[in-house]
């Protein structure tokens, strides 16, 4: 049967040459080689093979057709999950993002654990990203998945597993900033005399400096340079943005770190500031943490995190300027920093009084500017 095309009806339909029916014709670049493919497919009605035209383009924009050259080995996503997460996650990434990972991959298993990674598609992801919504799952955990299947869906096209990655262009969902909590100047004290001593200058560090919970495990001796500035400065490499940042030192700081002692292990001095007995790094103090907490008499729920918060709402609360608060705290976006804005009134009020327009006359008449 001749495939041969005379009128054109429209955008990729004709009317066949030599027989009744139509010819509809459409073209894509398939996602697994790159290549450009057309095909063609006749029937005997004009309603059918515009069905068929938009149905196929819709599927190639989906990325459910898979081209016939240049097949894939398949490989199951559960064991390539494995293979992500032994040889590039926790070798490449941070602790605590290489456990966020395992977290986002646990339930992604549950979805795709069987499939070979050439089958999952892009409507797949986004219907279990809809199932997710459903399920009342936060946009941020929704989110954190995504992120963790693009960047493995991402690694896979490098180590030729696949040869496109069928996440790309998935969107995110709109995060809005959670609610915080910050301690009060009393609850500050309390919390502090509260803490155990080996403990303590740790916790006074995160409510006078802001710096994360990872950046001040991570923290050595050769970073706190008591000379620098006016009062000195804390150096922080190994921070959350991949950006070397400093941190000034208040007197708080700066007297709580010549009282506190440096280890010695095995005759040799320990770099971290702040480490376990065996020199090694902290990686949790949730339990002296909330001990503390309990102890200072503080019943509302509080987090480490929080101790971030504390020191960027009373910078706010002192009229700190947001911009500046942006840079002590490490925030790339100043979306971050304007959940404080709302703390800092006598900052705002200040601001709208230098600009005063003058009032009119009883009569009708502008009166003349008090400057």
């Amino acid at each position: 049967m001749s495939n041969k095309k005379s009128e054109r009806i429209e955008a990729g339909i004709w009317r066949r040459a030599d027989a009744d029916g139509y010819l509809a014709e459409v073209s894509y670049n398939d996602q697994q080689t790159g290549r450009r493919i057309r095909e063609q497919k006749t029937t005997n009605r004009l309603d059918l093979a515009r069905e068929w035209r938009q149905t196929r383009k819709a599927d190639a924009l989906r990325g459910e057709i898979r081209g016939k050259g240049d097949r894939l080995k398949p490989v199951r996503f559960e064991k390539f999950a494995d293979e992500y997460l032994e040889q590039w996650s926790k070798v490449k990434k941070k602790p605590s993002t290489y456990k966020r990972d395992q977290t986002s991959l646990r339930r992604l298993m549950k979805n795709f654990g069987k499939k070979h990674l050439i089958e999952i598609t892009r409507r797949d992801i986004e219907q279990y990203l809809a199932e997710r919504k459903a399920d009342s799952v936060t946009p941020a955990t929704s989110n954190r998945e995504l992120c963790c299947l693009k960047n493995m869906l991402r690694k896979a096209v490098d180590w030729e597993y696949l040869k496109a990655n069928p996440a790309m262009g998935v969107k995110q969902q709109k995060e809005h900033p959670p609610e915080f909590t910050f301690l009060t100047d009393a609850e500050i004290v309390a919390f502090l005399d509260s803490s155990a001593l080996h403990l303590r200058v740790l916790f006074t560090l995160a409510v006078n400096t802001g710096i994360r919970r990872g950046e001040l495990f991570n923290l050595e001796w050769r970073d706190v340079d008591f000379n620098a500035g006016e009062g000195g400065m804390l150096t922080l490499r190994d921070t959350k943005n991949h950006e070397t940042r400093h941190v000034p030192m208040n007197r708080i700081v700066r007297e709580s770190l010549h009282s506190h002692p440096k280890r010695i292990v095995d005759g040799k001095l320990c770099p971290l500031v702040f480490s376990r007995k065996d020199g090694g790094p902290h990686t949790c103090v949730r339990r002296g943490f909330l001990g503390a907490i309990e102890r200072a008499g503080i019943e509302r729920h509080v987090r480490f995190h929080d101790l971030r918060h504390t020191f960027a709402s009373h910078l706010a609360m002192r009229s700190v300027d947001l911009r500046t608060i942006a840079q002590l705290m490490g925030h790339r976006d100043i979306k971050m920093t304007m959940r404080y804005a709302h703390l800092a009134p006598a900052h705002l009020q200040q601001a709208v009084s230098m600009l005063e327009m003058p009032l009119p006359r009883a009569d009708g008449q502008q009166a003349e500017s008090a400057a």
